[in-house]
């Protein structure tokens, strides 16, 4: 019943409409961010096996969130900072599992990167070095992926998911124009299609182990 709602075709009624669904798009696309997060913890509990998987990565994330949190506080963005917090939840539960396998030049780029944050805090920018998260934060992994040979530790499953994360916080982007959430958009799935390419490669190369031909018994 369009007349219960009152609309009409008309602009001001499509507005309402196209704000709404954005509004809708925006919920989405931070429900599929948080549960992105939770596979890989999920999976270093269950196996046990970090092989493969960044130290570097999940501690920049833990800055990332932190920092996020800080500015939504500051910026008085409640959407920023309850998601952010939510955040850290898995964030830091994957920075636990992963103790063992921090490195003191892990810690060293994760220092770096914390005074690029204040330095960028300090001159008043810091929302522009908000916008390089996604790369600081990614790109430790996908490098990993690279020059480990065993990757049984990551979770595919993380990377499916950034696929839609990345799909729902670009077309929340392109709704408002946004480029910063585009360009988010860009770099996640730049970064989840590299890192599953590369574990489909990993898992042929290591069933390709096997002897291509095979003798079967004759009954």
């Amino acid at each position: 019943m369009p007349q219960a709602i009152g609309f009409d075709g008309s602009d001001s009624d499509r507005g309402k409409w196209r704000a709404m669904l954005t509004s809708v798009l925006a919920v989405v696309a931070s429900g599929v961010f948080l549960v992105r997060l939770f596979p890989q913890p999920m999976c270093l509990a269950r196996s046990g096996v970090a092989a493969g998987v960044s130290p570097l990565a999940a501690l920049n994330l833990v800055v990332a969130q932190s920092v996020w949190t800080i500015y939504g506080l500051i910026a008085s963005l409640p959407a920023v900072w309850i998601v952010s917090i939510l955040a850290l939840v898995p964030s830091v539960w994957t920075v636990v599992l992963l103790r063992r396998s921090v490195t003191w030049r892990d810690l060293a780029w994760t220092t770096a990167w914390m005074a690029v944050i204040v330095a960028a805090a300090t001159g008043g920018v810091l929302g522009a070095a908000l916008a390089f998260t996604v790369g600081v934060t990614n790109a430790p992994q996908v490098a990993r992926v690279f020059t480990d040979h065993d990757l049984s530790g990551i979770s595919p499953v993380t990377w499916w998911i950034a696929l839609l994360d990345a799909t729902t916080w670009g077309a929340y982007g392109i709704a408002l124009g946004d480029g910063a959430l585009i360009g988010y958009a860009i770099v996640l799935a730049t970064s989840a299609v590299i890192v599953l390419v590369r574990l489909a490669w990993v898992s042929r190369q290591m069933t390709g182990d096997e002897p291509i031909l095979a003798v079967t018994p004759v009954v």
